[in-house]
């Protein structure tokens, strides 16, 4: 597209082997299965593009005009960060055309970037529809000047060119040029990942079709990958999008759609068409442009403001539609932190399969647990944030719908009630209550890896907004809400598997309450719901001597046992017994009393299990929870630490 101020256009056997070998090595290269530097940046792989975690990523993301408006640039990048995309090309000029982007300034969009998640794709402007390859020169000089600069931030930049350079609908020729700058930016000894804009103003994609490979196999790193701007020539309609985008990636390598409009000066643009086989396809896309279209193409401002508040209406479909970048877009894993994972573990819309299972869900931001308050199985109970106890309350079932969602069910209602967003509301503040489940839309769930943590989006939101803890908050009793998603730690939550005891079955099970990224906080002993009469055994906990799964070697210096029951208040204890040769019936009494959830909770200290037991635990056969003079029932059992 034209700028704004000109806006948008033996010896023979050994000579044999090293033969093959080389060509062996130049085969996987050139099919993107190589590449000698994949750890310190993005890199293609076949027709995807992967970041330096090894990961795939698809940019959902804007343009951003820095060259005509270097003001607004750093308030613009942190908005469309805040409206969820993950990736900004943004304008700079060599100084041909118009005033030429210092070093500083180029470093500091960096550091926007890099400080607002952002993926940065950096363009050169002035050369816009020229045929000129001195033109296309001057942007290979502006970037040798930057060598250093763009080497060092390899897992966060990727440059593209020249922008629409060449303007005129012949391969051959673009194909020549761009072979020659390519070679000339890698002589230089730049290695980010390039891009490269297709013939006839970025509208003539049959360029990339016909002579896309000859300037791939130019690069020496086989890091290049191609740009489709589509407006009324190259997106007019579904069709032409659809086949420009196939024929494309049936090169073998990356394609993007660097730029696209809801409309163009000769006519329509099929955006949605755009933005769902793009989403099919695994294709990123960038719209045109923040702000600074001007009169005759003001329809392409997304925003009234550089600061976002007020979009307009290309800027909602933009963001907002089915296939828009709130509901498609997902941050590289360069600020996520996640290693390279299996990409069948991951459904269409960017969501986790294969969850199905009991968890405790704990809080990034708090340590506490979700919890259904006072552990009540009724219609409308409140869901909220809670120091771990490991009861029922704080038990939830993942049950998935098979496209990509999940009812998260509860355990206080024994699973037959679950998560809902209050009144089916879409709105941010919605609250999170529990209420018999019917399967609708404000019941699912999509669970999106962020790091070592998940992201429970809303699909009642069209996963715009997801489950969070209201306003950071770490006390227990905070309350839990939908909001827009920020990807704070606020809403990213760990999933720690509950033991597989449940029911009335007293044979306990032990599960570990860490994190993926820490030490643990509890092992789970047992968790369900156990009765018993006085002087009974509501539960009894089989260690690893005595043939269960208990581990004693969890029980250390600075754990205690907390049980939670209902009965009467100090009526259970904690009974450590031995057929092994330790003290055959020790009976521990309590420390602490209290209630939690809507039942009692007791804590056994371990200096006291030493005073009964002895400090020999690996004698330890098993751990039961009595009654001493009433009824009473058992609802979990866990070694925490303090």
């Amino acid at each position: 597209m034209t700028s704004t101020c000109n806006l948008k256009r033996g010896l023979s056997a050994i000579m044999v082997l090293a033969m093959v070998i080389s060509l062996f090595f130049a085969s996987r290269a050139m099919n993107g299965d190589a590449h000698a530097a994949s750890a310190a940046g993005f890199y293609v792989s076949g027709t995807t593009l992967r970041d330096a975690n090894g990961n795939a990523f698809i940019m959902r993301g804007v343009n951003i005009a820095h060259a005509w408006f270097p003001s607004d640039t750093q308030a613009s990048i942190k908005a469309a960060s805040d409206l969820g995309a993950n990736t900004v090309r943004v304008v700079l000029s060599d100084g041909a055309k118009y005033n030429k982007t210092s070093y500083n300034e180029v470093a500091n969009i960096i550091d926007w970037c890099k400080s607002n998640n952002l993926v940065c794709i950096l363009e050169v402007h002035d050369a816009t529809g020229s045929d000129s390859t001195a033109e296309l020169n001057k942007a290979v000089d502006f970037w040798k000047n930057l060598k250093d600069l763009l080497n060092n931030n390899r897992k966060y930049v990727l440059l593209n060119i020249a922008n629409e350079w060449y303007g005129t609908w012949n391969g051959a020729a673009w194909a020549e040029g761009n072979k020659n700058a390519v070679r000339s930016l890698r002589n230089a000894g730049i290695k980010n990942t390039f891009i490269v804009d297709c013939a006839g103003w970025g509208q003539y994609p049959d360029s990339i079709r016909d002579y896309g490979k000859s300037v791939f196999n130019a690069d020496t790193e086989k890091n290049t990958m191609f740009s489709i701007h589509m407006y009324e020539y190259a997106g007019g309609d579904a069709k032409t999008v659809k086949n420009n985008i196939d024929n494309s990636l049936n090169i073998g390598v990356p394609v993007i759609i660097g730029e696209f409009g809801c409309y163009h000066t000769n006519g329509d643009v099929d955006e949605m068409t755009i933005m769902s086989y793009c989403n099919s396809k695994g294709v990123g896309y960038l719209g045109w442009s923040w702000i600074g279209n001007g009169s005759d193409w003001h329809y392409l401002d997304l925003v009234k403001d550089r600061e976002g508040k007020n979009l307009t209406d290309w800027g909602n479909t933009l963001f907002y539609s089915t296939n828009g970048i709130k509901n498609t877009a997902s941050r590289c894993s360069v600020y996520t932190g996640s290693s390279s994972s299996s990409s069948s573990d991951t459904n269409n819309n960017g969501g986790v399969n294969g969850l199905d299972g009991t968890y405790y869900i704990k809080n990034k931001n708090s340590g506490k647990y979700l919890d259904v308050y006072y552990g009540s199985a009724g219609n409308g109970t409140n869901i909220q944030q809670h120091d771990f106890n490991g009861c029922h309350a704080q038990q939830f079932k993942l049950v998935s719908d098979g496209n990509g969602y999940y009812s998260i069910l509860t355990g206080s209602s024994d699973f037959k009630s679950g998560l809902d967003v209050t009144s089916a509301s879409k709105a941010d503040g919605a609250n999170i209550i529990q209420w018999a489940n019917r399967g609708g839309d404000h019941q699912k769930f999509q669970f999106v890896k962020i790091g070592d943590a998940y992201a429970i989006k809303t699909k009642i939101s069209d996963c715009y907004s997801a489950v969070e803890v209201y306003a950071h908050s770490k006390s227990s009793g905070a309350n839990v809400n939908q909001w827009k998603y920020y990807g704070n730690n606020n809403q990213l939550w760990y999933l720690e598997k509950c033991g597989s005891t449940s029911g009335t079955d007293n044979s306990g099970s032990s599960s570990s309450g860490s994190s993926q990224s820490g030490n643990p906080s509890y092992v789970s002993a047992f968790w369900g719901k156990a009765s018993c009469n006085a002087w009974e055994q509501a539960v009894c906990i089989d260690t690893t001597n005595g043939g269960g799964s208990f581990n004693t070697s969890s029980i250390k210096s600075n754990c205690h046992f907390y049980v939670e029951y209902s009965g009467a208040k100090n009526e259970v204890e904690l009974i450590l017994q031995s057929w092994s040769g330790g003290a055959e019936w020790a009976k521990v009494q309590s420390f602490e009393n209290g209630t939690a959830n809507g039942h009692y909770y007791a804590k056994f200290s371990y200096n006291d299990m030493v005073k009964a037991f002895g400090s020999n635990f690996g004698k330890l056969n098993r751990i039961n929870i009595g009654a001493k003079n009433g009824s009473i029932t058992v609802y979990s059992v866990c070694c925490s630490y303090s």
